[in-house]
């Protein structure tokens, strides 16, 4: 995209006049300049985090650009830019008819041979994504991938971004098998290319969901592997994304009883999150919590038994102690007091979930 120059007008005066234009081609060229002018102030604006004023001078852009042929990509194209903003925005009802405009102008021009269809399908596509319509958001990227197949090629890596997006689509209508490949045939668009970018990691992401729901633990390790190592290459060792991975990852050993394997994952999840978040962060409990149930799994009660302490007095700062969860930790807590035969420990705690659970349903 251009920018505007300081010294524009300048420039545009100090250009010698070959001949005098005809009046159409004076104001086509006028309309050319204000169109550019209206869309490197938009640029700008938005930059600068002005939105409202960036649409504002987006619509003027339109305007401008409905001045020029109708043949002139420039308003579609503006068209898409302004119904991106309005997404950006939440103004969800006033983008879908610029992208459906948009779409109508380049399907009038130039038939499915424009590259640029696929993107504003694409776009079309999010918008309704945002929404929660899935299958107007299924049928929208899956137009995309028509126009873009037929534009860029079967094996361009710009359609991952489609079947990724569809594969989700797919995944929220229950129609796993359709969403297993869409995200399969994205991943190898994007390893034919050995692309490692977010793009690669939102969809080994979303496989390793896939297989985590469906309980395929084998097939779900190595896209769990792969997505910690794109978080440290993108974000950095220490980043708490990390962490996350790492606790994702530890969560299928736990599950498959591989408790050798998940410990030092947790562990090095909390110490992460220890330096990055704080010992306060919830995330930071909730991983503690974690390491706790491994040790309780393993039947290692003495060393959960402080985990466990320190989660539910975290958990009771956050969430006031007469929060039902909190009856829910008490109950589980005092069972490990009575497996550690601290049963008059265990009685006290007991008699507090009871509590909370009288005045809950005196309350209801």
């Amino acid at each position: 995209m251009a920018r505007f120059s300081e010294h524009w007008l300048l420039q545009l005066f100090a250009i010698p006049l070959m001949g005098t234009p005809a009046p159409g081609d004076c104001f086509k060229a006028l309309a050319e300049a204000s169109w550019q002018f209206y869309i490197d102030l938009a640029e700008g604006a938005f930059y600068l985090g002005y939105l409202d004023q960036a649409a504002w001078v987006l619509q003027k852009a339109v305007q401008e650009a409905e001045s020029l042929p109708s043949e002139d990509p420039r308003l579609a194209a503006t068209l898409n830019r302004l119904g991106v903003l309005y997404h950006y925005l939440g103004r969800y009802l006033g983008a879908e008819p610029l992208f459906r405009r948009a779409i109508a102008l380049m399907e009038s021009a130039s038939g499915a041979d424009n590259p640029e269809l696929g993107t504003v399908l694409y776009n079309l596509g999010g918008l309704y994504k945002s929404q929660g319509k899935f299958p107007e958001a299924e049928t929208a990227y899956k137009d995309a991938l028509v126009a873009w197949e037929r534009t860029l090629g079967p094996d361009h890596p710009d359609l991952a971004l489609a079947y990724q997006n569809l594969g989700e689509m797919c995944m929220h209508q229950g129609r796993t098998p359709e969403a297993l490949f869409a995200l399969r045939r994205a991943l190898a668009l994007l390893d034919s290319r050995n692309s490692e970018d977010w793009i690669t990691l939102v969809v080994v992401n979303k496989l390793a969901a896939y297989y985590t729901v469906q309980e395929r633990h084998t097939e779900a390790e190595p896209h769990l592997w792969r997505a910690l190592e794109l978080r440290r290459r993108l974000q950095g060792p220490d980043h708490p994304k990390v962490a996350m991975a790492l606790d994702k990852l530890a969560q299928l050993y736990r599950k498959q009883r591989k408790f050798a394997r998940a410990e030092p994952l947790f562990r090095l999840s909390l110490f992460i999150q220890e330096a990055s978040l704080g010992r306060r962060h919830p995330d930071f409990i909730q991983t503690l919590n974690d390491l706790a149930e491994l040790y309780y799994a393993e039947g290692m009660f003495t060393e959960a038994e402080p985990l466990f302490k320190f989660s539910l007095a975290a958990f009771e700062q956050a969430l006031g102690s007469e929060h039902p969860h909190i009856a829910d930790r008490l109950e589980h807590y005092a069972s490990i007091l009575r497996t550690l035969r601290r049963n008059q420990d265990a009685e006290m705690f007991e008699a507090r979930a009871r509590a909370i659970r009288a005045k809950r349903s005196i309350t209801l």
